[in-house]
């Protein structure tokens, strides 16, 4: 997760498993809105109702500290972002947690500054929705009618074909499950490479170190330094490339940032190569089944 610079450590000290939540329902339709390129729906937590973020780089449920600071603690994590470290987070658990039918008794949450995000887009944010509360389902992001569908699934893993969104699939692929984080194998320019795919980051970035010889292909568009945290310098650059390969379908005219993602490798708790963000994935409507680990893409036809 890259929204507001903010990322996480995927392992806590554990207090238990959550429950299953729960969700009579078999397509569940969730309207979304937009707050740049964020994914925002709305939640419930025990009384309180607001704007979450969709953020498939979270590993679970993460609350905003302007509104949860006085929730009970577990344990002190680390957080962090792509230009430094940030204030210390802390875990805690919530309970009666709801997306309309989606109702969950007892989840485990980080508790951190998100202002950045509110700052930045002007919106109350509550928290961000990481992937394990999806973990036993499927869930598809329509953006062309800002629509997030959460579904059930068969018994075998399956999205039942009375209830699939389209069926006219244009790519789909297997990925790694790593640490609550989706993994997609793809390529730039065929130099194979693993991205992260995250559905709060607003733009598709590399990993300086892993691109670095072959960003004379590219077309720089510009250079520059950002200032982390501590005074660091962190050269990111601004490119365009032909050819973005994942699963079976070339994309093409991408654009990315290059910058170095050592801390987004160790928030995740392994090496990434690059993220796939929202520059990636308004190209279509995407699935994400955590249970068959595939994901589906249907492409838009000027893509």
């Amino acid at each position: 997760m890259v929204v507001g610079n903010v990322t996480f450590k995927h392992v806590i000290d554990d207090p238990g498993p959550d429950p299953p939540p729960y969700a009579d329902f078999k397509t569940l339709v969730v309207p979304i809105k937009r707050a740049g390129n964020l994914i925002i729906v709305e939640a419930t937590v025990d009384s309180l109702e607001g704007n979450f973020v969709l953020d498939t780089g979270a590993p679970y449920l993460v609350l905003n500290e302007t509104y949860f600071r006085d929730s009970p603690k577990i344990d002190d994590q680390d957080a962090g972002g792509i230009n430094g470290s940030s204030d210390r987070a802390f875990s805690t658990v919530v309970h009666n947690f709801k997306i309309l039918d989606l109702q969950y008794s007892r989840l485990t949450a980080d508790v951190t500054d998100l202002s950045s995000i509110e700052n930045g887009r002007n919106i109350k944010i509550l928290g961000l929705l990481g992937t394990r509360l999806f973990s036993k389902f499927a869930i598809t992001v329509d953006l062309s009618r800002n629509v997030l569908y959460i579904q059930k699934l068969d018994k075998d893993g399956n999205i039942p074909e009375s209830e699939r969104i389209f069926t006219n699939r244009l790519m789909i692929t297997p990925f790694r499950y790593i640490n609550d984080v989706v993994f997609l194998k793809g390529s730039v320019n065929d130099h194979p490479l693993w991205f992260a795919f995250d559905s709060g980051a607003e733009t598709n970035l590399l990993d300086y170190g892993r691109v670095k010889k072959i960003i004379p292909e590219m077309q720089v568009i510009s250079r520059s330094k950002i200032t982390g945290i501590g005074g660091t310098g962190l050269e990111v650059v601004y490119a365009k490339f032909d050819q973005l390969s994942v699963g079976d379908k070339v994309f093409t005219n991408n654009r990315v940032l290059i910058t170095n993602l050592g801390k987004m490798s160790k928030a995740y708790g392994s090496t990434v190569d690059g993220i796939l963000g929202y520059d990636f994935f308004v190209r279509g409507i995407f699935t994400i089944n955590f249970v068959k680990k595939e994901f589906e893409m249907y492409i838009y036809t000027n893509q």
